[in-house]
């Protein structure tokens, strides 16, 4: 498969894609945090080092609320860590990006001092026996224009989960440690990508006519993660936050606890990295709220993409639904749609024209996105090149929801 474009969007450059491999997450802990109904000591960093870490107060909203934007800064992340590995043999990481390393932790007694994580300092090693068996991912910014993005990621997860219901969809946060810069997630390896690449690869053993109209992770699978990513990403746009870099590996896949189940994971959206929080009753805070740091081709609308020729792209909640839909055809026929082009410009062409079930098709798996089957009836909705034409979240509830019970 062809890889995506990676370059960071800065002042000098507009060629967008990932800015990291996701923090993965790992949802049976009992401990995970309830967003801003979680009382935090305030970081002791000095406020040279980050001027912004002492310019607003937390506040509890009530029900099923999330704050203002204008009214969220950072939670403070309370948690002690120690870097898998050593400074002589090299410290794990779970991926790197454009702008950042998702290192690999553990959780540490109350003690235990925080991990500087980003050059030039190297991580801090201490004697400190693990408090608990919980794995962390400590995303760290990877180069020092890197800073202002995970400052405004931390804002957006804060944001999101003042919300009770965002740990229903969104990776669970622990918080951001200014001394190191850095947000702290728990951590769960696998994600959507790295999941359908392995059911491709059974689906392709294991070949037989009664299964391959069939999406490769099985429909069970394929309608759970529909129905439960449709659903988040009614919840972010509902409460103004537009992803912008919707894509399977920005989906982790969270181990369900109940054994009976016939599907064995859970969905959840991370990397907000790209991430846009519009508030109708402001207008303050503009230009941080629409900045675009990162776009992957493959998921991008053609819309999106067509604006990239000519003027600073901004995400929007259409752009979110048609990258969502890229992403459940990956789901379903294990790859990219657009696998089959030989060059990188050539497949930039192909996302921008806006025909994905037709070049998925053509695949070797186009068989499980036939025309007038599940996957498809589900997707051509918010597949619609024509922007005025592809349905909203909820519209797009509706319509599975209807084909699933049909």
């Amino acid at each position: 498969m062809s890889k995506a474009l990676e370059t960071p969007v800065t002042e000098r450059s507009r060629n967008l894609t990932p800015p990291c491999t996701p923090p993965p997450y790992h949802p049976k802990d009992p401990a995970i945090p309830e967003g801003c109904d979680r009382q935090e000591t305030p970081s002791s960093t000095d406020s040279r080092d980050n001027p912004r870490a002492d310019t607003k107060t937390a506040v509890t909203p009530t029900a099923e609320e999330t704050l203002s934007w204008d009214m969220i800064s950072p939670q403070s992340c309370t948690k002690r860590y120690q870097l898998s590995g050593s400074p002589s043999s090299g410290y794990e990481e779970f991926g790197q990006g454009a702008w950042s390393t998702v290192y690999r932790a553990i959780e540490t007694s109350e003690t235990s001092p925080s991990m500087p994580l980003t050059p030039p300092s190297s991580p801090v090693t201490t004697s400190t026996k693990p408090a608990t068996n919980r794995v962390l991912a400590i995303k760290a910014p990877a180069r020092k224009d890197a800073h202002d993005v995970l400052y405004h990621e931390a804002r957006v997860l804060t944001y999101l989960h003042s919300s009770r219901r965002a740990s229903a969809y969104v990776v669970a946060f622990h918080g951001y440690d200014a001394t190191s810069k850095s947000l702290v997630m728990d951590a769960n390896p696998l994600n959507l990508e790295t999941h359908a690449k392995a059911c491709l690869k059974n689906a392709r053993a294991n070949f037989s006519t009664r299964t391959m109209f069939d999406p490769v992770c099985g429909p069970q699978e394929w309608q759970s993660l529909a129905t439960h990513l449709i659903d988040g990403l009614e919840f972010l746009h509902s409460n103004n936050c537009i992803h912008g870099d919707i894509k399977p590996s920005n989906i982790l896949l969270c181990p369900k606890d109940n054994g009976s189940s016939s599907v064995a994971y859970t969905p959840l959206y991370c990397d907000f990295s790209s991430s846009r929080i519009y508030d109708n009753s402001t207008t303050s805070n503009l230009k941080e709220t629409q900045q675009i740091t990162a776009l992957t081709s493959d998921y991008a609308s053609p819309e999106l993409l067509t604006s990239l020729q000519s003027t600073a792209a901004i995400a929007t909640t259409a752009a979110d639904i048609y990258a969502l839909a890229v992403s459940l055809v990956v789901a379903a026929i294990g790859t990219s749609p657009y696998a089959g082009a030989g060059m990188e410009m050539l497949k930039l062409s192909m996302a921008r024209e806006g025909r994905v079930l037709e070049f998925a098709r053509q695949a070797d798996q186009g068989t499980r996105i036939m025309k007038g089957r599940m996957v498809e009836r589900c997707l051509k909705d918010a597949l619609a090149k024509d922007v005025g034409k592809r349905c909203t979240a909820k519209e797009w509830r509706c319509s599975v929801q209807a084909v699933l019970s049909g």
